[in-house]
């Protein structure tokens, strides 16, 4: 696939990239999803529920295998916390964690929370478009505001026209690539087309990733509010 020279002056990349993600999660969404963690020498499976309200909210709660199950996870207006039943505490997560790995996977805190941060927090760039199966597709670059804390130097995005990441790219502070997030799979769920199959993996580090596969997803349902809460986490209402 070639990217050529953007010419269409009405793109905004920024406007792409929130689509991407609005696509994504939808208005509010209910999902079940399984996760693998896979390494040389072991592989991890972990089945999961996830619940999204508009930008701001998510909340993920392991059902399987029974040694982790109801671990749970929340975001809240840009505020993260995290509950362990082994030790049935709630412990929210500061910033400067947001990038650190979620549940041993290749995924952080922040991947998992569908927060909008790439969006706020980053300035967009459209390099160019090419065709890929008859539809067109955008490869942005996103570098963060200065004052942002990321740990990232740069990302490039590849966001289909209708609004599937195909992939994402994740340079560091020396402009070298480290991560990679692949779309293995996509395809219709919930009433629309999107990802069903995602692996991130490290650069250059052979047999280490992560792959997300959407079991079920629904879009636009009616949730509570007192889902999203931090007494939710210990003390699950679902």
């Amino acid at each position: 696939m070639s990217v050529g020279t953007n010419n269409a002056a009405d793109l905004n990349a920024a406007d792409i990239v929130k689509q991407a993600l609005d696509h994504w999660r939808g208005v509010s969404s209910v999902g079940e999803m399984t996760m693998l963690i896979h390494r040389p020498d072991w592989e991890r499976t972990m089945s999961m529920k996830a619940w999204t309200q508009g930008a701001d909210k998510s909340l993920i709660r392991i059902t399987a295998p029974k040694k982790d199950r109801d671990n749970s996870t929340l975001l809240l207006d840009n505020s993260m916390w995290s509950y362990s039943p082994k030790i049935r505490r709630v412990i929210r997560i500061p910033s400067s964690m947001m990038g650190q790995s979620w549940m041993g996977s290749d995924f952080s805190n922040n991947d998992v929370s569908r927060s909008d941060d790439i969006v706020d927090q980053y300035t967009h760039t459209l390099l160019g478009t090419s065709v890929l199966d008859g539809k067109v597709v955008y490869q942005i670059q996103s570098v963060p505001l200065e004052e942002a804390a990321i740990v990232w130097g740069r990302e490039v995005l590849t966001i289909r026209d209708d609004w599937v990441l195909l992939e994402q790219l994740f340079y560091d502070q020396d402009d070298v690539l480290v991560q990679k997030l692949e779309t293995l799979e996509i395809g219709k769920m919930g009433g629309r087309t999107s990802a069903l199959r995602q692996r991130m993996e490290k650069v250059g580090v052979e047999g280490e990733w992560t792959e997300i596969q959407i079991n079920q997803m629904d879009y636009e349902v009616d949730l509570d509010d007192r889902l999203f809460t931090v007494a939710n986490l210990k003390n699950p209402r679902e």
